[in-house]
């Protein structure tokens, strides 16, 4: 089994994969995307091959014109036909509404139907998430597998104390800390982000908050204007690049609650994340994302706006007043990476039997 892209700042691939041995599966990354053409080639030289494309933005990444991209998409289209013609068989999985970074949605959209009607298994991270989907593409829910996001216990040193993570950022131990991690990136909101959070520190001068912002910028004016603004806040401590494995537990053990509140989302690693760290989160209302999640270990951003989100951090309130960490470890377990591992390969194989 070939996948693309690789997300090599992301494990999740390699816990979505850890369970393929134990049946007779080998994967391969696919490093540069576009390269999955040449496995046409070798298809005939194997049992089965499978090609598991996950996210789409490698498609049209970095077209600026329409026609071009218009001869992206036949080329890509023509490409999988080839690779089906002789032989393959595809998968794909359905991680993101559009691509993030799309300048082009409705022919991202475009893509996406092509993919849903030439693939042989459907892979979803929740059912709610179908439903989502369905809103713009129509796709054979029969050869569809449900097996959701994993936890990240395997993935991430997790030794520091919350004392120790703290004292390398400067934090005391009353305040109170919440926490972005990941690219920083237009669709996760982050002028409304910062704006709320100002305005929910000048609320109550007497209480110590702190936003700890960690992850690479890109080159949005609206992601630089958020840079500069946390680096003048005496409100936010922000290390605007990439952070590094080791050091991703000094950020969630130094936090009381993390945040996802994007304007823009199907699914969640960085939910999944913070959970794994017991911490108790932020997030959108997107049905997708509350499938399994309750109210006790998370707040629901109403309305995508200051507003919105300023009351989701009035509620929020509540997880300074109880112990809600055992709440938070207790439901991550339920997503275990080897179990779901192993769900997803029989699942897939199961499909492709059929």
């Amino acid at each position: 089994m070939a996948y693309t892209p690789v997300g090599r700042t992301n494990p999740y691939q390699a816990l979505l994969y850890r369970s393929v041995e134990a049946y007779g599966v080998a994967t391969t990354p696919i490093v540069k995307s576009w390269q999955f053409e040449q496995l046409s080639r070798v298809a005939n030289l194997v049992e089965d091959m499978v090609l598991h494309i996950h996210w789409t933005s490698f498609v049209l990444d970095g077209i600026q014109a329409r026609p071009t991209a218009r001869k992206k998409i036949s080329q890509f289209k023509s490409a999988i036909s080839s690779f089906k013609g002789s032989g393959g068989r595809l998968t794909w999985t359905l991680h993101n509404i559009v691509p993030h970074d799309s300048n082009f949605p409705d022919l991202e959209i475009e893509i996406q139907q092509f993919l849903a009607d030439e693939a042989d298994v459907l892979h979803a991270l929740s059912y709610a998430s179908l439903d989502v989907m369905e809103e713009l593409i129509s796709f054979d829910r029969g050869k569809v597998i449900v097996v959701p996001h994993p936890n990240y216990r395997l993935a991430y040193e997790n030794y520091v104390t919350r004392s120790d993570a703290r004292l390398a950022f400067g934090l005391e131990a009353h305040d109170r800390v919440y926490v972005l991690l990941g690219a920083l990136k237009p669709y996760k909101g982050l002028d409304v982000l910062f704006q709320a959070f100002e305005q929910f520190c000048a609320e109550d001068p007497t209480v110590s908050r702190k936003l700890l912002v960690g992850g690479r910028p890109d080159d949005n004016p609206e992601v630089r204007s958020f840079v500069r603004d946390c680096e003048n806040s005496p409100n936010v401590l922000i290390e605007p690049k990439m952070i590094a494995p080791h050091f991703i537990q000094y950020y969630l053990r130094a936090a009381d609650v993390g945040l996802a509140s994007y304007s823009r989302m199907l699914n969640s690693g960085a939910l999944l994340l913070y959970q794994t760290f017991d911490l108790p989160v932020i997030t959108s209302s997107s049905p997708a994302l509350w499938e399994h999640m309750t109210k006790e270990i998370a707040e629901c951003v109403g309305t995508p706006d200051i507003e919105g989100l300023l009351g989701a951090l009035r509620k929020a309130e509540r997880f300074f007043g109880e112990d809600v960490g055992p709440k938070v470890r207790s439901y991550a377990e339920g997503f275990d990476a080897t179990a779901l591992s192993h769900v997803f390969v029989s699942q897939l194989m199961a499909r492709l039997a059929s």
